[in-house]
């Protein structure tokens, strides 16, 4: 199930704009030790690139070669976009480093997210109110916040949980995604709560 989903930035660019995009995405992903193989490789890209530069600067310029070119190098550039979302493993940093920006999902998020003391010491419930048909990924770490080491503590159907065994006296941050359509959805801004 692919999580991190990148966007292509180039609506609304004209055939220069769409070369310089091309060109950014050209200068992140060459030397990045996080993608030493890219496919299409990178001479793949900047011939594309060059065939595009001279299309556009051709002394007479042929607006069929033009959108040629560019449709080509549209086509170069989502299919780097599809290598880069699966080998970032689903880590967004590695996934932006490529120059790919993540694609926006607009109000994929929960809506309401709030954690509240259990009944039980040592226990609290958290509560995610978002639509009929989604999962929810519930998460919590430590204060403070490691990125690294964030603990999945349940998958559920259903808008609230309840996790117990916590330390007293300890503070904890929660955050919780949603599932929709098999695609995840980006997490929650966590919350914290001191554990009573």
């Amino acid at each position: 199930m692919k999580r991190v989903k990148l966007s292509l930035n180039y609506k609304g660019l004209d055939a220069s704009g769409k070369r310089v995009f091309g060109n950014t995405i050209l200068t992140k992903l060459t030397g990045n030790a996080n993608y030493p193989t890219p496919s299409p490789s990178l001479l793949v890209l900047q011939t594309a690139i060059n065939n595009l530069d001279a299309a556009i600067n051709d002394p007479n310029p042929s607006t069929v070669t033009i959108e040629s070119k560019e449709l080509y190098l549209e086509k170069v550039l989502y299919a780097l976009k599809g290598y880069v979302e699966f080998a970032c493993d689903d880590d967004v940093e590695k996934a932006v480093s490529s120059g790919f920006e993540l694609s926006k999902n607009s109000g994929t998020r929960p809506k309401l997210f709030t954690v509240k003391q259990g009944q039980l010491s040592g226990s609290v419930e958290l509560q995610c109110p978002y639509k009929a048909n989604a999962a929810y990924v519930w998460e919590y770490i430590n204060d403070p916040i490691n990125q690294n080491t964030w603990v999945q503590f349940k998958v559920s159907n259903g808008t609230t949980v309840t996790l117990s065994g916590l330390t007293p006296g300890t503070k904890y941050w929660f955050r919780v995604k949603t599932i929709v359509q098999d695609v995840e959805q980006p997490y929650t801004d966590p919350h914290q709560v001191h554990v009573v």
